[in-house]
């Protein structure tokens, strides 16, 4: 006989901030208590996450992927892919095989400073954001010569060596390797590739000049310090997918395929709207990279967690798995964790990147007509509000939707019994109503 599946459709979290993965939970032991009957909702049509449970088999966390079409028929057709940062290999197969369905993919990706290219207004600006991106552009010189002992000979090596250290760099690099008037940076390479120059001819093109005419020059010798192009420290969230079992989305999708680009803002363009919204960006960064001293100990744990979880058969990871099941999928958990970075912080984190997005559609709409589909990669907890702005901004309407299984407990196999895993659920939720004051968790009606 089958088991029937319960499904609990959750509301949409806004944000899912990693200190709100790893809130303190206090759970109480004790004898499992029985399970009792209960009736459960009928799954919302605006549900981005919902809880699948087959009582005793499983139970597992899916995220929505949504199709749109523009309502007066002119555009592409645009999906909406909601990701976790952490996950199964299944859900980035998933996904992954969801995404070869479309011309263009805009993906999620806060980008280090000048990743993003030059541009500007005015020559003032120009020249700025030009020097920003020839300082990206420089960082991944030094990174290559940190770790071959020499430069490249052209930038076509460069962008080899970019796309193997992480397939997203190829992209920024080819950006950044333009000026803000629109012409290629000029690089060259010593014969013993141990110096080199790369340059920009300013504003009329021209070698030499003056004010918006001057060149722009950097070389191995003038260029800022950098300290690599990226850091090799794993932060938390790839830690913490290490310690349960699950891939980190960065390591399990191939993001150099053609016709991905990002859609996001850069590191310093982040930082200066956290700080127009009166939110300090530096403790956020350290917690993100691990490296704060919270975050290191944090880290420290969930390597201990990895390695106690081999003797106990995966008993720790199954558990914590749960909890993640709990707290992904729970709005009233992640708004508690993001009210800690302060007011504003939405708005920046999900609303302004959104809107990036939104802005980049309309774009792709008006001056790529070739373009039949595109698809929006970000974290499930963009994908109400980018659905919100996509519909009254752009005119698209739903035309369906995918589930994809994020985090799953296979009840069978695990070593923690289906009656445990349900007592500790229960508890995690009434230990959150008494520290909250809230029953989270409540579903749409």
């Amino acid at each position: 006989m089958s088991v029937p599946r319960i499904v609990v459709a959750r509301r949409a979290v806004r944000v899912v901030p990693l200190a709100a993965l790893l809130l303190p939970v206090s759970v109480v032991c004790g004898q499992p208590a029985q399970s009792q009957p209960q009736d459960l909702p009928a799954e919302s049509e605006a549900a981005y996450l919902r809880v699948v449970e087959e009582p005793g088999e499983s139970i597992a966390l899916e995220i929505a992927a949504l199709r749109f079409v523009p309502a007066d028929g002119l555009g592409p057709k645009i999906g909406l892919v909601g990701v976790s940062h952490i996950g199964e290999r299944e859900l980035y197969d998933q996904i992954q095989s969801l995404l070869g369905e479309y011309d263009v993919v805009l993906y999620e990706s806060v980008m280090p400073p000048g990743a993003a290219g030059a541009g500007g207004d005015d020559d003032e600006h120009r020249r700025a954001s030009t020097t920003q991106a020839m300082q990206f552009v420089t960082a991944a010189l030094a990174t290559h010569h940190d770790q071959l002992g020499k430069y490249p000979q052209d930038q076509t090596q460069l962008l080899s060596f970019a796309a193997g250290r992480d397939p997203r760099l190829e992209d920024w690099l080819t950006t950044a390797s333009v000026d803000a008037w629109g012409r290629p940076l000029a690089y060259a390479s010593a014969d013993d590739q141990q110096s080199y120059t790369l340059v920009s001819l300013g504003a009329d093109g021209k070698v030499g000049g003056e004010g918006a005419d001057a060149d722009l020059e950097m070389s191995h010798e003038t260029a800022s310090e950098t300290a690599g192009l990226l850091p090799e420290e794993d932060n938390l969230q790839a830690q913490l997918a290490s310690a349960l079992g699950l891939q980190f989305q960065l390591e399990a999708i191939d993001y150099g395929r053609p016709g991905w680009r990002c859609s996001d803002m850069t590191v310093v363009q982040l930082e200066q709207a956290l700080q127009d919204k009166g939110v300090d960006f530096g403790p956020i960064s350290g917690a993100l990279a691990g490296t704060s001293w919270p975050a290191k100990l944090v880290g420290f744990i969930l390597k201990l967690v990895q390695t106690m979880d081999k003797w106990m058969e995966g008993a720790i990871s199954d558990t914590l798995k749960v909890i993640l099941i709990e707290m992904f999928s729970d709005e009233t958990i992640l708004e508690q964790g993001l009210q800690q970075f302060g007011a504003g912080f939405e708005e920046v984190i999900v609303g302004q990147r959104n809107q990036i997005v939104i802005d980049q559609l309309r774009t792709i709409r008006e001056l790529e007509p070739e373009v039949e589909s595109v698809a929006v990669l970000y974290g499930a907890a963009h994908m109400r509000d980018m659905a919100d702005r996509l519909t009254s901004q752009l005119g698209y309407q739903a035309t369906g939707k995918t589930w994809v299984t994020a985090i799953k407990v296979d009840l069978k196999h695990s070593a923690v019994r289906p009656g445990q895993l349900e007592f500790l659920r229960r508890t995690f939720k009434q230990q959150l109503q008494r520290q909250w004051g809230d029953t989270p968790g409540q579903p749409d009606h």
